[in-house]
């Protein structure tokens, strides 16, 4: 194959992976589709400008290499999409430190071990993916390098995450005997450069479990991370935001949504934001619902450069909230979602509606609705929009 050629695959079930060394080049990539329902053993992509569309992917090796249903282990511009890769044995779909300006886009990844996307290298897109029942121990790995089940790792600089959904990654499979599961994660080794100047925008993360002998699910895990803008995100986890792998920096949390269940036992530290000596970060615009202990915990340098205000902070068992206000929090107020727990869109006489700081990185909603309609930015990861006359009432704000 040359650059601009397309490789159509017709359907059958293939007992093979495939290795690609040939690249494409910058309008025309060597493109691999499959025609119908394919299933094979997955990709390990050494080239630039590669583009993978439409496989179901399963039944890997229990390799380091041959392990993920898809790896690009070096060049750029490559493009995976719309795949279906499930259980397989180390990690659904990866990127390693020498790729870059790849993207992944609208894949279902479901019970792979280990996590369900890596994404490593620089100015890679993780878009639109669907990551649900991640595995620590793979049954044809029943001793892996790792104690994960993770929805997405980064690693690196750039990368630009958004509009996916994590979801269903739990403590109950019989497969995670032990996992830490977070949504998101990255640190710092020998082989991994912890991830830095990386924007979170739109995913949608539920891990809304708890377990009494283990370490519980958090929205971000993070070690070393430095320059991350998380913003627009829905997080309905047990700990939102967790710093305490240590010497993290400059991070800056808007206009999200940490909800939490007030059931879950304390002792666990379900923090909404935790900033263990992790300085320069700003904190604003965010709604903390049903956080069950400390909403924001700072500790050690993380005092220093710190911004925080114009939140919103609300138990709905009426029971106090831990802590005390920052300037311009709404403190112990209901936010007033059109139906909490199934939508969290501001109800019309929502407290957040103009409540915000004026945040000139954000410039939408969730939605992808313009932000701020109005005399100024809304709380939360939702902006009421304003319209002449009713028409519905949910995230609809009638102009007086």
């Amino acid at each position: 194959m040359a650059a601009g050629d397309t490789c159509n695959v017709a359907s059958g079930t293939y007992d093979e992976r495939v290795t690609i060394n040939t690249p494409g080049n910058s309008g025309a990539p060597i493109t691999y589709a499959a025609s119908g329902k394919v299933i094979m053993k997955g990709f390990t992509i050494n080239a630039s400008y590669i583009t993978i569309r439409g496989f179901e992917i399963t039944n890997t090796d229990a390799d380091w290499t041959d392990g993920p249903g898809i790896i690009v282990t070096s060049g750029n511009n490559c493009l995976i999409e719309n795949n279906y890769v499930y259980e397989a044995t180390y990690k659904g779909i990866v990127t390693s430190s020498s790729t870059s300006s790849c993207t992944i886009k609208n894949n279902r990844l479901y019970r792979n071990g280990m996590v369900g996307v890596e994404v490593a290298g620089n100015n890679n897109t993780v878009e639109g993916n669907e990551i649900w029942g991640t595995i620590q121990h793979h049954p044809k790995w029943p001793n892996p390098p790792g104690a994960d089940a993770d929805g997405i790792r980064f690693f690196g600089s750039g990368h630009v995450i958004r509009n996916n959904h994590i979801h269903d990654i739990t403590y109950n499979d019989p497969e995670n005997v032990d996992p830490h599961i977070d949504c998101f994660q990255t640190w710092g080794d020998s082989w991994n450069q912890a991830g830095s100047d990386i924007v979170f925008e739109k995913n949608l993360c539920v891990a809304l479990e708890s377990h009494a002998t283990r370490e519980n699910g958090h929205g971000f895990m993070l070690q070393g991370a430095s320059g991350l803008v998380i913003r627009n995100n829905i997080i309905r986890t047990f700990g939102g935001i967790n710093t305490g792998g240590g010497e993290c920096s400059n991070l800056t949390i808007i206009n999200n949504l940490f909800a939490s269940d007030p059931t879950f036992p304390v002792d666990r530290s379900p923090i909404g934001i935790g900033l263990f000596d992790a300085p320069n970060c700003t904190i604003k615009n965010n709604i903390f619902y049903n956080q069950p202990s400390h909403i924001i915990y700072v500790t050690g340098s993380s005092g220093t450069g710190l911004d925080v205000g114009y939140n919103l902070m609300y138990r709905s068992d009426g029971k106090s909230l831990w802590g005390s206000p920052y300037p311009h929090d709404l403190w112990g107020v209901n936010p007033k979602f059109v139906a909490a727990g199934s939508d969290f869109h501001l109800a019309s006489d929502s407290p957040c509606i103009d409540a915000g700081a004026g945040l000139s990185m954000v410039t939408n909603d969730f939605d992808g609705n313009s932000r701020p309609e109005g005399n100024a930015y809304d709380i939360g990861p939702y902006e009421q929009r304003l319209v002449s006359k009713p028409t519905s009432p949910k995230n609809l704000r009638v102009l007086p």
